[in-house]
């Protein structure tokens, strides 16, 4: 509304009802490649990664000029990398597991890279560059909100699951990704499952870029990794996008029904102009049935 004057009763009440992000409230979850899913347990992950970033996107323009001033005409997007900083254990296992993927895209496969092949003479092929579906991997940024009323499942997304008849997935999306610590929340009444409120999912995601970790003999902190993400496409889930989610849906549900009572149209009328038996008989032609023999 033009000119309109600054209310603090009204600035007040939004702050309230909507509340504000913190962004100490997260967890990142790394989903490895088939190949290195079993040499490598990331369940600690999530308590490792003191800091992350939500990539930022970039619409990719054209630009066009017939008369006056251009135009920039968007025809794609660009993302940018995912910042994580890892804090390693003693065995700094963190950087072994970051650095085994890189390895894993350009060295046949991971089986002779130049970090296993000790003194001896390179293998052929052995910096020969991996398919590309065998090193990507999922990565997974979960926001969590303050608000106790915001840290359940909002009833459009469990709806949504149950219309897509996921529920095997909503199951399994409860205990593992929204509890990735596995922590049991049946053994006190005071503990619960703490839900998202937003959550992306990079897909077709590799550490592109693994940093340098500073050693000093004059400190005393904690050795950080710092590790760059590429990823190809994010998928994101917000509960204000779910309602339309939900309805779509639906009308997939719909078209599925309608579609499979379309297919028996013709069995519904062939049954109306022959009767029962001659219903039945027509079905079993139409399968190969055979007749029974006569005695």
């Amino acid at each position: 509304m033009a000119n309109r004057r600054f209310n603090v009763s009204e600035f007040s009440a939004e702050i309230s009802k909507k509340g504000l992000a913190k962004p100490n409230l997260f967890s990142v979850m790394i989903t490895l490649p088939d190949a290195l899913k079993y040499l490598f347990d990331t369940s600690a992950i999530p308590l490792r990664v003191e800091s992350a970033s939500i990539p930022s996107r970039s619409l990719m323009t054209l630009t066009q000029r017939y008369y006056g001033p251009e135009r920039r005409i968007p025809y794609s997007f660009m993302n940018s990398t995912m910042r994580l900083n890892v804090i390693l254990s003693e065995s700094m296992v963190e950087r072994e597991i970051f650095m085994a993927w890189q390895e894993l895209a350009v060295s046949g496969g991971g089986y002779g890279g130049p970090r296993n092949s000790g003194n001896r003479r390179p293998r052929e092929g052995m910096y020969n560059a991996t398919y590309y579906d065998e090193i990507v991997g999922l990565v997974d940024i979960m926001q969590f909100a303050e608000s106790p009323v915001r840290q359940v499942p909002s009833a459009f997304e469990i709806s949504s699951g149950l219309v897509r008849g996921d529920i095997s997935n909503l199951l399994n999306d409860f205990f593992d990704v929204y509890n990735p610590l596995n922590r049991n929340y049946f053994d006190s009444s005071t503990d619960r499952t703490i839900f998202p409120q937003y959550r992306i999912q990079l897909q077709e995601a590799y550490p592109i870029s693994i940093g340098d970790v500073s050693l000093d003999w004059a400190s005393d902190g904690i050795a950080k990794l710092p590790v760059e993400i590429e990823y190809f496409i994010s998928t994101e889930r917000h509960p204000e996008s779910l309602p339309l989610e939900a309805l779509a849906n639906i009308e997939r549900l719909g078209r599925g029904i309608i579609g499979g009572l379309n297919q028996f149209g013709p069995l519904i009328g062939l049954f109306r102009r022959e009767g029962v038996a001659g219903g039945l008989r027509g079905l079993g032609q139409n399968l190969n049935i055979p007749r029974p023999p006569s005695f």
